[in-house]
């Protein structure tokens, strides 16, 4: 062996992630996967596993979606993002993940144009794949550099804790700013009615007031998800603790009364995404597998798509009631 080799040896030997258990943090890293292929999951379980003992896999899911959900309930250290996801991009979800949960992100792209943009959107670290070993616990290291002495608070006996880990980075309070009659406001989540998009900018409904924010309603879905919010039209984000009643107004879509009276109806596309925020079943079908003419919602469907007659029918039954006549 070279002297070259062996110097490049005994560097590695030394590495954080490679040291004696003495010398490790007493808690690994919980690293959360967000990565739609299985094969590459796997090569990152293959990965951490590689690093003895210094992180560990506490989660995997495949979309934006799921891993800020996930990331409510088990409070990862990393999080893993892959550049491409089917329902938003790995910028996004690394954006929302960092606005609504303070965490820590390592961008996997796949081309080196995609390094400026991974570093602007305040990422901890990113890797180009194909992944390699050393590079990946290169990024840990940094992971836990930044983390420090707060690292050494022990695990929790689940991987999947019930509530917030101790010792690790403060989670803030989680507020939006929007702005109305020129003055900046803090506006809470869970006091939003409802969210409008509006060009560039996105309009929070509070209370009957009107506040302006530089936003989309993409992120805001990703962002607002864990706190009761669901999209019901391409323009509309809508808080389900807001709601006064649902009624549904045929082809699969809703219309929402909220408390302060105002109705907003859903697009037929968003159906799925509203069953799955709230438990919505049919009427019980009455006597004849009819619906009670009386109900309120079929009142208000009948009052909204009127039924009109054919010109024909309409004759004939004039011709009749004359000739009774």
């Amino acid at each position: 062996m070279s002297a070259q080799d062996a110097g490049a040896v005994a560097t590695r030997e030394n590495c954080a992630l490679c040291a004696p258990e003495r010398t490790r943090p007493t808690e690994p890293l919980g690293l959360l996967l967000v990565e739609p292929d299985p094969l590459q999951r796997a090569h990152l379980v293959e990965l951490c596993a590689r690093t003895r003992g210094a992180a560990q896999v506490i989660g995997e899911v495949s979309i934006g979606a799921e891993a800020c959900q996930l990331t409510e309930a088990l409070r990862p250290d990393v999080i893993v993002v892959a550049s491409t996801l089917s329902d938003m991009t790995g910028l996004e979800a690394v954006r929302a993940l960092r606005d609504r949960y303070r965490r820590r992100s390592i961008l996997v792209i796949a081309s080196p144009q995609e390094r400026a943009e991974a570093l602007a959107a305040g990422v901890l670290d990113y890797l180009m794949r194909p992944i390699a070993a050393g590079d990946f616990e290169t990024s840990l290291l940094r992971a836990l550099g930044r983390f420090g002495a707060g690292k050494q608070t022990p695990r929790p006996a689940s991987s999947y804790p019930a509530s917030r880990r101790p010792g690790l980075e403060c989670d803030r309070p989680f507020i939006l700013i929007a702005e109305r009659e020129q003055r900046l406001y803090p506006v809470q989540a869970q006091r939003i009615d409802y969210v409008e998009s509006a060009g560039n900018y996105v309009k929070f409904h509070v209370d009957n007031c009107e506040f302006i924010a530089r936003d989309s309603i993409k992120r805001l879905e990703v962002v607002l998800g864990s706190t009761g919010f669901v999209r019901i039209e391409r323009k509309l984000l809508l808080n389900i603790l807001a709601i006064s009643f649902v009624e549904t107004v045929g082809y699969g879509a809703f219309a929402f009364t909220l408390n302060n009276g105002v109705c907003l109806r859903s697009g037929p596309a968003y159906r799925e995404t509203i069953l799955r925020a709230l438990p919505l079943r049919r009427r019980a079908p009455v006597a004849g597998g009819e619906r009670e003419p009386n109900s309120a919602a079929g009142l208000k469907f009948a009052r909204r798509n009127p039924v009109v007659r054919p010109k024909q029918s309409q004759n004939r039954e004039e011709i009749y009631d004359r000739r009774r006549r």
